[in-house]
């Protein structure tokens, strides 16, 4: 087997699991918390469990640009994993740190913190729908 096409599909599945376990998280598990715990209960377990997301959604899209090198499928796919990498570090590195130290001190900018960390998780669950969709339709 040809080893492009090996590393097409290891990019495919990494992007794909990105994209799958962000909008599961995202749109299902952490609202259901918010509507079944109340928000104190849920907000500690999400606080949690964010740092966890991330890091396993950065270290996957991680993966996915050491395989794209070898994957022959073009410079867009290369510029959306180090923009979604970025994005994640971000998150990972320095909102979650500045949001648990905003909570307890400055909940107004916390909450413009939050708003920052869902719109770029949005983005970088687009991101990776993006680049499955580019990996599924792109003809090689």
């Amino acid at each position: 087997m040809d080893l492009s096409l090996i590393a097409q599909k290891i990019v495919l599945s990494f992007t794909t699991a990105t994209f799958s376990i962000g909008a599961f998280f995202s749109f299902v598990v952490a609202p259901t918390l918010f509507k079944t715990l109340g928000k104190e209960q849920a907000g500690k377990i999400v606080e949690k469990t964010l740092p966890l997301y991330f890091a396993l959604c950065l270290g996957l899209d991680a993966l996915s640009l050491l395989a794209v090198f070898k994957a022959n499928v073009g410079f867009i796919l290369i510029l959306i994993l180090i923009l979604t990498i970025t994005l994640n570090a971000v998150q990972l590195y320095v909102i979650i740190p500045e949001s648990r130290e905003k909570k307890r001190t400055d909940y107004q900018g916390f909450l413009k913190l939050h708003k920052i960390s869902v719109t770029l998780n949005v983005a970088v669950i687009l991101l990776n729908l993006t680049a499955v969709l580019y990996l599924i339709f792109k003809p090689f």
